[in-house]
């Protein structure tokens, strides 16, 4: 009988919105030949964890899978984990929302696979010391955290079996992943990680890890399935079962009591802390872990030597906030509404947490994923509540003690921060579910010194001849990315009022190599009015070096958002205004065009392919138009590349403004159908 337990768990995800073509290539080059595998195998024993997206996918395009994966469960092979159905972070929910995406999980694979699970896949392993209570009430026993979850509480050594944890008396049981084991595999031959388990002291370890490894990371799919690595694993694992056995995780907890008592701090994996820093703090970090390391001393340091915690992309990302208090406002709605089903459900799809963060893989970079977010708020928003009029809601929108104006009709919403320029940070089609102002501004990076590095350095040169992992890999997707690494001074927000120097060019605006002659954009303003359709607002600042004054009128009507100034300049001045808006037009026109100035016109005609929309852009009088993309190098699992963000459209009013004159252009945007 072997004295070493290999308790093995894969985690296969992929998030909502992804490309349907993703999902495709994922199956094929991972997913199926993993299962198919495992019918090979019997001997091997392990815990699969699905995500919701993933198993709707394959439900709908590859349903014979479920037949295979039944099997496998039956046999108790494999052990089915639950979750969040729709990989939420757990953490950041309300907790009806919480219990409800456990609820639903344990319900879908007890409908498909006969067995409410036992144990779950806790979302990049972002841990609260309150979970046991949500966990343990949605009938789970188990996770599987990190073993650094466990030395940011002071445990060291091997760490063996599972341990128990509990809030208020509710307790969990809790497996630690060995560090030395998710690096190992698949990445060192199979031979040398069977030997690495045999030489453990006696006892059970812990593997688990993402299942894309196994042929979606960079690099993989040849390893692990043209040279054979998982088979081979797989063929060592059944053959030197005096060295190894594998069993399932309640198999294990059946069989053995718990290792020990242990209470974890708020943590997730390593580099999750590290990515939560800002970008000075983050460069600060990975050079004291670095200096650490030359001197001998990072192992001894590790436990004492954390980065952030997942929560703080709220504060790094404004724009991950904004999407997180939507999700939060229209879980109160659907709530207030007595939760209905489809509303629910399309809830639950934008909690999925891949968009609201932003590490090694795109996430909150990628715009598409973002639209899927605001989709299915919006749509969840529209299910719950109908509204026959339009209001305007004051509530503190983003948490942030100051008070947004929520403007909501019948077909468009759009909200404002009087304490931020008196701009929008949304603007919602409800018909097509489409928030036009989903964009991010592009920001210093703390990996952007390796990308600058990795592009002087890009000669082409031959990969290694084993893969690497996706935390290592660092390849230059296109030349002149280093480029792109512009800091946007403000948040891309709707009608950001910039008073500039009349002899300012595009290239200086576009890349944020000008001076504000006014301070008026992203200051606060003052509530003249709010009430039905419409929201004014004002502010007294300088311009030009002169007092000046700044009113600004919202309206709503139907599909169509006007914005109606009224700016007078003490003593008056040759002026430059030029409000902003940014849209989310995600379209390949829009992904490759460059900065382009528009001469007087009083309208654009933009149309939006993949949504079947038209946009109509007015402004009184007609003026200069600029155009640009907003596009950042961004990281990912495949290298660093070029992301588009937004596209810019600014008029640039020049006025002389006569003393004790005022000067009021005006703005609309109206949208269509196609």
């Amino acid at each position: 009988m072997a004295k070493r337990t290999l308790l093995l768990a894969f985690h296969n995800h992929q998030p909502d919105g992804n490309f349907e073509k993703v999902f495709v290539s994922s199956y094929e080059a991972c997913y199926r030949p993993v299962i198919d595998l495992l019918l090979e195998f019997p001997r091997v024993r392990c815990a699969l964890h699905f995500t919701g997206p993933l198993y709707e996918w394959i439900e709908s395009h590859r349903k014979d899978f479920f037949g295979k994966l039944r099997a496998l469960a039956e046999r108790g092979q494999v052990e089915l984990l639950g979750g969040g159905f729709y990989e939420p972070m757990l953490a950041v929910l309300p907790e009806r929302d919480a219990r409800g995406q456990l609820g639903m999980m344990s319900d879908y694979l007890e409908h498909n696979f006969g067995a409410r699970p036992r144990g779950m896949w806790l979302a990049e392993r972002v841990w609260e010391p309150g979970l046991p209570r949500l966990l343990a009430a949605a009938g789970l026993r188990y996770t599987i955290l990190d073993d650094g979850h466990f030395r940011y509480a002071g445990m060291e050594g091997h760490l063996q079996g599972y341990y128990t944890t509990e809030s208020a008396g509710t307790p969990l049981g809790i497996f630690p992943s060995d560090k030395e084991l998710r690096y190992s595999i698949p990445f060192r031959l199979a031979p040398e990680v069977i030997e690495k388990i045999a030489a453990l002291p006696d006892g059970a370890y812990t593997y688990g890890d993402d299942g894309e490894k196994f042929g979606v990371w960079p690099g993989t799919h040849k390893w692990v399935w043209e040279k054979g690595w998982l088979r081979e694993f797989f063929q060592l694992l059944s053959e030197r079962t005096d060295v190894v056995e594998t069993v399932t995780f309640s198999e294990y907890m059946a069989k053995n009591p718990p290792t020990g008592r242990v209470y974890l701090p708020t943590a997730s994996y390593e580099e999750m802390g590290e990515w939560a820093l800002p970008a000075d703090a983050q460069r600060r970090y990975l050079a004291l872990r670095h200096d650490l390391e030359q001197r001998g001393q990072l192992e001894l340091a590790q436990p004492f030597f954390r980065g952030g915690i997942w929560q703080n992309f709220l504060a790094k990302y404004d724009e991950a906030n904004f999407m997180h208090k939507k999700m939060v406002y229209v879980s109160d709605k659907v709530a207030a509404a007595g939760g209905p089903p489809e509303a629910v459900r399309e809830l639950y799809r934008a909690q999925c947490n891949c968009s609201y963060w932003h590490g090694l893989f795109g996430g909150l970079y990628l715009g598409y994923l973002r639209h899927a977010v605001y989709t299915h708020l919006i749509g969840a928003e529209v299910l719950a509540e109908a509204i026959a009029e339009p209001r305007v809601v004051r509530r503190d929108y983003d948490a942030d003690l100051q008070e947004e104006l929520l403007m909501e009709g019948p077909a468009l919403s759009a909200y404002v921060r009087p304490a931020d320029g008196g701009a929008l940070c949304e603007l919602d089609d409800r018909p097509r579910r489409f928030n036009l102002l989903n964009v991010l501004a592009r920001r210093d990076e703390g990996y952007h010194g390796k990308l600058r590095q990795a592009a002087a350095e890009a000669k082409g040169e031959g990969a290694p001849a084993e893969p690497q992992s996706i935390h290592d890999f660092s390849q230059v997707k296109e030349a002149g990315l280093e480029n792109l690494l512009v800091v946007d001074r403000h948040l891309r927000l709707a009608f950001l009022d910039h008073f500039v120097a009349p002899g300012i060019t595009l290239e200086a605006f576009a890349g944020e190599r000008f001076d504000e002659a006014g301070d008026f954009a992203s200051a606060p303003y003052q509530v003249l009015r709010a009430q039905g359709a419409e929201v004014e607002l004002v502010r007294a600042g300088l311009a030009y070096g002169r007092p000046a004054r700044l009113r600004k009128r919202y309206r709503l009507e139907g599909r169509k958002l006007s914005v109606r100034y009224h700016i007078e300049i003490e003593g008056g001045a040759e002026l430059a205004f030029l409000p902003e808006l940014p849209l989310f037009l995600d379209t390949e026109a829009e992904r490759t065009a460059g900065p382009a100035q528009l001469d007087t016109r009083s309208e654009l005609t933009l149309h939006h392919d993949w949504l079947s929309l038209q946009l109509s852009l007015r402004c009184a009088p007609a003026t200069t138009w600029w155009r640009f993309p907003l596009l950042a190098a961004s990281q990912s699992e495949g290298g660093f590349e070029r992301t588009y963000q937004g596209t810019v459209f600014a008029p640039l009013f020049r006025h002389t403004l006569a003393p004790g004159a005022a000067f009021e252009p005006e703005l609309e945007l109206e949208i269509r159908d196609a």
